[in-house]
């Protein structure tokens, strides 16, 4: 896979807020995220670029499409749930972090699903 070049985070200037937001919200996810808001041209986007290159790489359940943390049973997707039963035996990789672009258009219900309980 070929990687890009990444524009260095601590060479962002003049966007204290927002990068002390993001350095926030990744020492304690449950702040809820960050909504970052802006002209075009105000490194929104090189922003969160920057900050997920700089992330350590993460432990995941291999092959598994949710990055599933072997090291919590109790919160395997039905796939691994099913083959942990199976052979009791996770294979580990390290994952580095993604950014995943959203439409401007998205809604919650739309990236995180909802249930039609009609």
């Amino acid at each position: 896979m070929k990687r890009t070049a990444v524009y260095p985070f601590t060479a962002i200037v003049g966007q204290e807020d927002m990068k002390m937001a993001l350095i926030l919200n990744v020492i304690n996810p449950a702040l809820g995220g960050v909504l970052i808001k802006g002209e075009k041209g105000t490194a929104k986007s090189t922003a969160v670029r920057a900050l997920a290159e700089l992330l350590p790489a993460m432990q995941a359940v291999h092959g598994c499409r949710f990055n599933c943390d072997p090291h919590n049973h109790n919160l395997f997707c039905d796939d691994c749930a099913k083959n942990y039963v199976s052979d009791a035996v996770c294979h580990i990789e390290d994952v580095k972090m993604r950014v995943v672009e959203l439409p401007v258009s998205a809604t919650e219900d739309r990236v995180v699903g909802t249930l039609d309980i009609e």
